[in-house]
Order: C-alpha cells, then structure tokens, then sequence
C-alpha cells in the first residue's frame, strides 16, 4: 500500500495524458524558449474545498483482479467480474480512510475556517512570478475547476504566448505530523512562434485534440513545502493537539509561510537554464529511503533537489509554550 494525498493526484489529472512516456518530470527552459512565451497567462488550480488529510491508499483489490486473471479456467466473463469485485472492495476501503482521516482532523479544518488559502496562494504566485526578470505576466486567474475540458478550453481562449498552469494540493501527512503544501507548473508555448521556438509544430492542436499533453510543455516543474511539528508522539490526537493549540498559531503560520515559499521556489526553478542544477552543499536523507542534493540552508529549514529534479524546502516548527503543554498533556513531548 502506497500513502497518497487525496487531492494531489485530481488536481494533477489533467495532465496525465497519453503520449508522456520517457519524459522526465522537470524541465528547463532555453534562453530563446524563455522569452519567446512571454506574455504568459497564469491559472493557478486549487480543486480541494479545504484542508485533508493524507491516508493509506489500498490497492489489495488490485493484486486479487491479477490474480483472478491468471487462475486457469476461470473464465473471461468471471475473471472480470472477480476484478471488478476486487476494485469495489478497494473502493470501499479508501472511502472508509478517507471519512476516517477527514474525522481526525476536523478539530483543525474548524479552527482555520476563517483562513482564504486560496486568495493567499494566488496571491503569492502572482507576485513571485511577476518579480522574475524577464517575465511578463499577462493575468493571474485562480480556479477551481481542474477539469481536463476545462483547462483545455483556457489554453485555447488564451491570447497570450504561453498559458501556465499551476496545480496546487495542501494537507497533513497520513501520520498527522507534517503540513504539505505542493505545486505542479506546467508552462506551454501557445503562439505559433512560441511553439517554434520549442521545438514544437506551430498549429495549436484542436480543442480536445490533446494541446496539454505533457509533451507539448515547454517547462515542468515540482514544489514542494514541508512544515513538521517538533513533537515526538505515537497518537494522532497529539499531533492534532499540538496544530490546533492556541488558535492553531502553527497551522496558519505553515500556510502563509508555505504559500510564499512555494511561489518562491517556483520563481526561482523556471529562472535555471536546462542542464544546470544548485549547488550542492552535500547529500542527506530527505526522507525515508530517498537521498537528496542538499543545495540551501535558509529560513531555518533545508531546500532539498530530489532526484527526480523535484524541489522540497523542509522545515520543524518551532513549538509554542501553550502548544508543548497541550501535546504533553496528551503524552507528546518537544525535540531536544
């Protein structure tokens, strides 16, 4: 089983199309390419309604369809059926984890009703984006509708060079313990001379014809921030304990400190030349089995470059006096 935000892979849906294999998530831009997609028209997507929390995705039911494929005489029409099966049973775990991981942080998605995360966020993009030198930034538009169709239908009504798109997910970790906050770019060249300038043929292809293909992009990049909490607790009711604390002071700061950081990091990647990566200040485990490029030490946290080409600025919270008393009080205790 494989832990998936809920959100992440539906804001990011339109852009799983056909034709993608043996591209590499990140791409640069030239010089040429840079400058011949300006002016740019930026739609940044946010389907999720509210903060969510991160679960255990089954694909048990997945394993048993296979298998009922290769038992010897079971038959087309029963294999199929088996599998179908197979995926309700699926279905109907995940639905569960869900409700159960959307009950757990409740208490938190109360406390923060009040929070405009998605003005915040279009905001911090439309600034950092508009301070990149020789960017022109023709609009900004938040949306939440990612539908394929729909982001489609933006590219073709654009009549700027270049239409971006930017896919933004939030949430807590599976384990309650870290804030999330990633963000997809996703840059296409959309005159005909842009689409030259990229190698690309110049005609746009129709509506529904597949234009947001990944391999019509000129630039590609992944964001991400990670905000955890500096208590050592085995429950999530101490982590939770801990976010929700004094009006949630270390929630709402993580969201306005990761919708600037994450603009920023995207500013900064679309500025770097292809063939050229940060320096790197040595290697370090970024996570559980992943070892990463570290390439800045800022803002109290570590900016990682996974290898995958993707960034991640990881920072601990700095815990509050009425926070550490509250994640004590339900058995948690602070770093040292």
């Amino acid at each position: 089983m494989h832990a998936y935000p809920r959100a992440a892979l539906a804001a990011l849906v339109s852009f799983a199309l056909a034709g993608c294999a043996g591209l590499q998530p990140t791409q640069n831009m030239p010089r040429n390419v840079a400058a011949a997609v300006q002016p740019v028209d930026v739609n940044v997507g946010i389907k999720q309604p509210e903060l969510y929390a991160a679960y255990e995705i089954s694909n048990a039911g997945q394993a048993a369809a296979a298998g009922c494929g290769a038992i010897p005489g079971i038959g087309i029409l029963l294999a199929a059926a088996c599998g179908g099966a197979a995926g309700a049973i699926d279905a109907s775990v995940n639905a569960s984890r869900a409700k159960a991981a959307d009950e757990t942080i409740r208490p938190l998605k109360d406390e923060i009703v009040d929070v405009q995360f998605d003005k915040a966020m279009n905001d911090a993009v439309a600034d950092a984006l508009k301070n990149v030198p020789g960017m022109s930034v023709a609009s900004v538009v938040m949306t939440k509708n990612v539908d394929p169709k729909a982001y489609d239908a933006a590219f073709q009504a654009s009549k700027s060079n270049g239409v971006m798109f930017v896919n933004v997910d939030y949430h807590i970790s599976k384990d309650f313990s870290t804030l999330e906050i990633s963000a997809r770019g996703l840059l296409y060249p959309r005159s005909e001379s842009a689409r030259t300038a990229a190698g690309l043929p110049a005609a746009v292809p129709a509506e529904g014809q597949g234009a947001l293909g990944l391999q019509h992009t000129a630039y590609r990049a992944n964001v991400f921030f990670h905000l955890t909490l500096p208590v050592k607790a085995t429950e999530p009711a101490d982590f939770i304990a801990a976010w929700k604390a004094d009006n949630a002071k270390l929630l709402r700061t993580g969201l306005a400190d990761g919708t600037t950081q994450v603009a920023r990091l995207l500013a900064e990647d679309i500025q770097r030349l292809p063939g050229t990566t940060p320096a790197s200040l040595g290697k370090s485990e970024a996570a559980p089995g992943i070892t990463a490029d570290v390439v800045a030490e800022r803002d109290g946290g570590k900016l990682f470059r996974y290898p995958d080409g993707s960034m991640h600025f990881q920072v601990t919270a700095s815990m509050p006096a009425n926070a550490t008393t509250a994640a004590a009080a339900t058995g948690g205790a602070t770093a040292q």
